[in-house]
């Protein structure tokens, strides 16, 4: 088990989404950019 409190818990993964929906954004852009620059299909 984790030493978190629920409520601790909770702000941990609300931040963990928060980061982790950032990174797939500018991951998402940075592919679709690359992929209309040099197409690789």
């Amino acid at each position: 088990m984790s030493s978190l409190s629920d409520s601790e818990a909770k702000e941990f993964h609300s931040a963990y989404l928060t980061g982790f929906s950032g990174f797939l954004a500018i991951a998402l852009v940075a592919h679709w950019l690359l992929y209309t620059w040099k197409p690789w299909f």
